[in-house]
């Protein structure tokens, strides 16, 4: 009884003493997520303004994807080994550029450049590989709260960034509307991250944890890696798909929207109860459950009829819809230990990258070519079947 209430007050102790640089890592996560996800109120603008084709623009957002990708184990690298702190704050001053430069673009190639190219490293600098190495050494026994919280930042950034930037650009326009989160960037965020994200003192130390490439060959790393192909594929199938789908199986537009839109929105909620109870149940276990639950969901979604189904369907899947990055995060640090977790993890995510471009690219595919979406749904539900699997099998190795 005494070793609970002394373990309890050493988690609370943990949680407040070092709840800023939680606080400010929410805060730029937010920006950063939503940023990189709040494309589409932007994509009527920019092509009246540039006259591309939709199909043009939705290949510079999918090259965007790609460069975010592929920087994701470099930034990891430098955050493991330079700090959270430097990594984030020049991420941040990067990210305010690019807008800029994307605001003042004239031609496409312009805007390729700032948005595809710039943008993308700045947002991956900015992002949940570069902020966990830091997360992950100051909390310790609260670590999946801490990857939740810091995963629930992002779900808000989706939620919060799209209609703000919506509003902003009814007042103001497009170019106006990068300014303000350029200015917000410099002048509000960097300030924060160079006063409150604080790294470990020992950076020599850091300097010297390089065994990363071990991990490479063990066994959880591929596991975790399993997990996460699968819910890349199934959340940008989703994202891509999702309302095309419901609209194809005879739901409105605005009821097919409203239905997807739920699931975030439950997500963000859910999230942070999640974490407390993953530091409680075992991290491998909660994960499964998580893409267990997510799976169940995708097949749920072919077969739902009515519009109480939808959001039924929607609500529960909400309740697993976020965190399974975060807890991967984690565990990757529970297992590999803080020092190499952005690099393992930055490796980890562009998997995820690779499964995110299957899945957009799968929905497209099996509607064209089978004229329906079901066959897309269905794989993604196996995938993450054998994520939730494969993290269960996690366990043993902890």
């Amino acid at each position: 009884m005494a070793n609970g209430v002394m373990t309890r007050q050493h988690e609370d102790s943990e949680l407040v003493q070092h709840w800023p640089i939680l606080a400010v890592a929410f805060l730029v996560s937010l920006v950063s997520t939503g940023l990189r996800f709040a494309i589409g109120p932007f994509m009527r603008p920019l092509v009246e303004e540039f006259g591309l084709t939709h199909g043009q623009l939705s290949g510079i957002v999918a090259a965007a994807m790609l460069v975010f990708g592929f920087a994701l184990p470099l930034v990891g690298r430098l955050a493991d080994r330079w700090g959270s702190r430097v990594v984030v704050a020049a991420g941040t001053v990067l990210m305010a550029l690019s807008l800029v430069i994307v605001a003042a673009s004239r031609s496409p190639m312009a805007f390729t450049l700032g948005f595809a190219g710039i943008a993308s490293l700045a947002l991956a600098a900015t992002g949940q590989v570069a902020l966990s190495p830091v997360i992950s050494h100051w909390f310790r026994r609260q670590r999946g709260f801490a990857m939740m919280f810091l995963s629930a930042g992002g779900m808000g950034g989706i939620a919060l960034m799209t209609p703000v930037s919506t509003a902003l650009i009814a007042s103001v326009g497009w170019r106006a509307t990068y300014l303000v989160f350029a200015a917000f960037s410099v002048l509000v965020l960097l300030p924060l991250v160079l006063r409150w994200v604080r790294d470990e003192a020992a950076s020599a130390a850091r300097m010297r944890a390089a065994a990363w490439q071990p991990a490479l060959a063990t066994t959880p790393f591929w596991l975790l890696a399993c997990g996460l192909f699968a819910c890349g594929f199934s959340m940008h199938l989703m994202g891509t798909h999702g309302v095309p789908m419901l609209e194809h199986h005879g739901f409105q537009p605005m009821t097919a929207s409203f239905g997807v839109g739920l699931i975030g929105l439950v997500s963000i909620w859910s999230t942070l109860g999640l974490g407390v109870l993953a530091d409680r149940v075992g991290k491998p276990a909660f994960l499964g459950l998580i893409y267990l639950v997510r799976g169940l969901g995708f097949l749920a979604l072919v077969t739902v009829g009515q519009a109480w189904e939808l959001y039924l369907t929607a609500t529960i899947g909400g309740l697993a819809w976020a965190g399974s990055a975060a807890l991967t995060s984690a565990i990757t640090a529970d297992i590999y230990g803080a020092r190499v977790v952005g690099t393992l993890f930055g490796l980890l995510y562009f998997g995820h990258q690779i499964g995110a471009a299957v899945g957009s690219y799968l929905g497209g595919w099996a509607f064209d070519t089978l004229g329906d979406y079901s066959v897309a749904f269905v794989a993604a539900a196996v995938l993450l079947f054998i994520g939730a699997a494969a993290s269960w099998r996690i366990g043993a190795y902890q």
